[in-house]
């Protein structure tokens, strides 16, 4: 595979991982708005029932003292009214169990967007770092920064196991032949 078509086949590959980490960044950017946007209707969820909670609390206390200061000035208490006061707690109270329930799944459904959150930044992290290692290996090779060998090592080897010297026309062929390796780099 020549140099050339190598820089080109790392181009691509560099680009296909910067087309796939802008699609991450995309992905994790619309799950971060949309885990916003859901835990801010919760939370606005969450007041209302707040809200509510403390009307049916007011209420509740009111029914409670009602009957205390009737019984005080003396005067008899309605009974029809205490029964529809009973019927409009036990609604209340059922009311408000309910709100709790919904506030403990709200909750348990915030604490799971939290965590899927964290592991799409923690994804993101490391497709990053991925990207910067790749854009290293590519700068590297555009560059021109490769090891040199040691021709002059390979040169002695070849030449010891043909056992010829630096002086024969094997030896002298081989160092013409690196001479024209250094100077095509």
């Amino acid at each position: 595979m020549s140099l050339e078509s190598r820089l080109q086949s790392c181009r691509q590959e560099k680009q296909n991982m910067e087309e796939f980490v802008d699609g991450m960044v995309e992905e994790l950017q619309q799950a971060l708005a949309d885990a916003n946007q859901t835990n801010a209707a919760l939370l606005e969820n969450l007041k209302i029932k707040e809200e509510y909670i403390l009307k049916l609390e007011k209420t509740n206390w009111l029914l409670r003292e009602a009957p205390e200061r009737t019984g005080a000035s003396g005067q008899p208490s309605n009974i029809e009214s205490t029964v529809a006061n009973s019927e409009t707690i036990d609604q209340l109270q059922s009311q408000v169990m309910s709100l709790e329930t919904s506030l403990k799944i709200s909750r348990k459904e915030e604490k799971e967007l939290e965590q899927i959150l964290e592991k799409l930044v923690k994804e993101l992290a490391d497709v990053k770092r991925e990207n910067d290692t790749l854009t290293d290996r590519q700068r590297l090779q555009t560059t021109g920064n490769f090891a040199q060998p040691d021709y002059e090592a390979a040169r002695d080897r070849t030449l010891n196991k043909l056992k010829v010297g630096k002086q024969s026309t094997a030896g002298k062929a081989i160092d013409a032949f690196i001479k024209e390796l250094k100077h095509g780099l």
